[in-house]
């Protein structure tokens, strides 16, 4: 019965257990990056576990460019968070004192009475001020030889990455990549809006980690474990909320290409793992790990975010405000037809960069600390077979949040 569909079988945790004493285990760049939001004891005892795996540990050579590429961007929205809280404690403060002072003039409250008040809200703000300070992250970007993260990979990692491909192979491999990122084959088609950005691969930046892990998988004739914090549905096969393993697709190919079986892991399960690799794991670490997972979870665009977007989409005079509200009105979705209508656009228009206002936006918002890193994006095309976008998708969440205030 899984002869020709072997994805479907929903794995139990003792095989996986066991894959991962004698499995390639690659971990995806989200992984790396993640070293730099947990806390002191995660790493230690995250490092401890991959540590564990010897040389069956390896890195695609493209999480190690996607490393590379987005450390500072990290580092620095780390920073750029802590500025957002004292930023707004600091305007709530100025509220404070401003609406004591219009309830001294209203009620004819003893000036010293107001005084006292203003002192009291400006020792509270201070206070947490000074706390928050207190726990904020060492200077955003410092010599790489005081990087605690990069002294430790680089002992770990010694012969566990793979070689940068050739001019001839890496054109070839991004050209497959965006094909299938086109045509909806996974993994990566949820990335299809990286096809305007400034990235040399484009869309096909996961097809190159999933090509290069199975190339590496068959090389030394196992099985495959990718630990990566993407829960996107385009590696994984879920039902509602509940993750029950890779892709069918994926695992299918896996096995055609490799005659080997392919697993995934999220970090919270890997580290939940540790004592099958005989690495010790505190349970604060699963828990900060999960911390993690939620606040840099892909589908989750918060209210405020989508609120701030909208705001200054309309504040620039944007009129993808308004194509993004049409498509919350629709339940998800917006028509070329109906992006035509709203912005007046001609009927030999393109829509090549339409999205770009909004991306830019939204990367303010990303190293602003008010929007998860790994949201998906606001405006997503709905390509046809031709590359054409029919239509433009927004998350569901933001369909919640818009259709709340719509009927409010």
């Amino acid at each position: 019965m899984y002869r020709d569909y072997p994805g479907y079988r929903i794995i139990d945790r003792s095989e996986i257990d066991q894959a991962l004493t004698k499995a390639l285990v690659v971990v995806d760049t989200n992984l790396l990056l993640n070293l730099y939001r947990y806390a002191e004891g995660t790493c230690d005892d995250l490092l401890g576990v991959l540590g564990s795996l010897g040389d069956r540990l390896w890195i695609p050579p493209q999480v190690m460019r996607e490393f590379w590429r987005g450390r500072l961007s990290v580092l620095t929205g780390r920073g750029s968070a802590t500025d957002a809280v004292i930023a707004a404690l600091e305007k709530q403060q100025r509220a404070g004192a401003d609406a004591i002072n219009q309830w001294v003039k209203s009620i004819a409250v003893d000036p010293d009475e107001a005084v006292r008040l203003r002192k009291v809200l400006a020792s509270a703000h201070d206070e947490v001020a000074k706390t928050v300070l207190m726990h904020a992250p060492p200077q955003a970007v410092s010599p790489s030889v005081t990087d605690p993260v990069l002294q430790r990979l680089e002992t770990l990692l010694v012969g566990k990455v793979g070689p940068i491909p050739d001019a001839g192979a890496w054109q070839k491999a991004i050209a497959e990549g965006k094909v299938r990122a086109k045509s909806k084959t996974p993994p990566g088609f949820r990335d299809i809006s990286k096809e305007e950005s400034d990235l040399e691969e484009g869309s096909a930046g996961d097809y190159l980690v999933w090509s290069q892990s199975m190339a590496e998988a068959k090389r030394r004739d196992l099985d495959l474990i990718l630990v990566t914090g993407d829960e996107k549905d385009d590696w994984w096969w879920k039902h509602r909320n509940q993750f029950l393993g890779p892709r069918p697709e994926l695992v299918r190919e896996f096995d055609q290409f490799c005659g080997h079986r392919f697993f995934m892991l999220r970090p919270v399960q890997f580290l939940n793992r540790g004592s099958v690799l005989k690495a010790p794991v505190r349970h604060s670490s699963v828990v900060d790990a999960a911390r993690v997972s939620q606040e840099t979870a892909q589908d989750v665009w918060p209210a405020a975010a989508v609120t701030a977007l909208i705001e200054q989409l309309d504040d620039e005079g944007y009129p993808q405000a308004d194509v993004i509200r049409q498509a919350a009105a629709n339940g998800g979705s917006v028509s070329r037809e109906e992006i035509f209508e709203i912005c007046n656009f001609d009927s030999d228009r393109m829509l090549r960069g339409f999205t770009r206002p909004c991306s830019r936006i939204t990367s303010y918002l990303k190293n602003s600390g008010v929007l998860p890193r790994e949201v998906q994006p606001c405006l997503r095309p709905d390509f046809d077979k031709e590359g054409i976008a029919q239509a433009f998708l927004i998350p569901p969440e933001m369909v919640d949040v818009l259709a709340g205030e719509e009927g409010a």
